[in-house]
């Protein structure tokens, strides 16, 4: 029964991954080092990006380009659209890479 329990940790750690790192955006003429994560989940990801204190989770759409997928906190709304637009830009732009 261990060992059961074991394996079933492993595979929730394989299909669930977190990588940490520091996303310079271009904003208003300064470049901004937000930290995030990305998040896999089996075939898809997630980017997990903190901005002002709050976290924004961004995720591809049908068109498979970057999208706020939702807000985790609740003032989100408080933050410039252009900022979000700058970091969709900036993912987009190392996704080519």
């Amino acid at each position: 029964m261990r060992i059961t329990q074991k394996k079933a940790e492993f595979r929730g750690r394989l299909f669930n991954m977190e990588h940490f790192f520091e996303l310079p955006v271009r904003y208003k003429g300064a470049t901004l080092i937000l930290r995030g994560r990305l998040v896999t989940f089996a075939y898809s990801y997630k980017f997990y990006v903190m901005v002002n204190g709050r976290e924004l989770i961004f995720e591809r759409d049908d068109e498979q380009q970057f999208r706020v997928l939702q807000e985790a906190s609740e003032d989100a709304s408080e933050i410039d659209r252009e900022l979000i637009q700058q970091i969709i830009i900036t993912l987009n732009d190392l996704q080519q890479v």
